[in-house]
């Protein structure tokens, strides 16, 4: 686990660092990365099988079309709570993580879609497919969190969002590497497995000045985001796994 907290730590150059706070509140911030990465969630066994097994073309699609799914709307839910707070460190931290996907061109969104034509799901795929109920609790569930929560509840749930999403990048490239996918065809994923340690050091940065050692009754609403996010993203992967294994 100490391998894992160095890696927000100490970033990368061009990573969004953490502010230097109070040892007892990054202890705390700390532990609660530590939980987050090796929640169910996170270390789930669909994700850890799909590192080593190939999968049929049609599992394949299926997968990455419950994944376009998921991440479709997720920078509109966060800067959505923008409208939660006056905090301008706040809005800061997660104006850099929205600026990181839409800021530039080609959008992360639009990298998404190129993946998913490299690997030969089209447009039409997209547009066609039904995803699962389970997944459309999970789009609307972070909807809620983000835009219709107390800031503080979000910015646990994002920060469960992006400390989780760095090591479940790292195992969905992991996969695409054993199914042969080559570096160009796996940009999306690479690219990410650095930025989420950027955008969960943002959130470090952001909520620290709320749960420090003076403010302990911030602890509870912050730490009741994250797990309603990994609970509702342990379930997501629970149907994909079920879907992908009648498929």
């Amino acid at each position: 686990m100490n391998d894992i907290l160095k890696k927000f730590d100490k970033a990368g150059i061009g990573i969004r660092q953490r502010k230097e706070i109070a040892l007892s509140t990054k202890s705390y911030l700390d532990n609660i990365l530590a939980q987050i990465a090796k929640n169910r969630a996170v270390e789930h066994p669909f994700l850890n099988h799909y590192r080593t097994h190939m999968l049929t073309k049609s599992q394949e699609r299926r997968l990455y079309c419950e994944c376009f799914y998921f991440f479709r709307y997720l920078p509109f839910y966060i800067a959505g709570m923008a409208n939660n707070t006056t905090d301008e460190r706040i809005l800061r931290e997660i104006s850099f993580n929205v600026t990181d996907e839409v800021g530039r061109d080609p959008t992360h969104s639009t990298l998404y879609r190129q993946f998913m034509e490299d690997i030969d799901i089209s447009y039409e795929n997209i547009e066609n497919y039904k995803p699962l109920d389970v997944t459309l609790r999970l789009n609307q569930g972070i909807r809620k969190l983000y835009t219709d929560s107390p800031i503080i509840c979000s910015l646990g749930a994002l920060y469960a969002d992006e400390t989780m999403s760095t090591i479940m990048v790292g195992k969905l490239n992991d996969g695409l590497i054993n199914q042969g996918y080559d570096e160009s065809v796996r940009h999306f994923w690479q690219l990410h497995i650095n930025l989420e340690v950027g955008h969960s050091n943002s959130i470090f940065n952001a909520v620290a000045p709320y749960v420090d050692s003076d403010e302990y009754k911030y602890r509870q609403e912050f730490e009741l985001g994250v797990y309603e996010f990994l609970q509702l993203v342990e379930d997501f992967w629970d149907g994909v796994g079920e879907l992908i294994a009648k498929t």
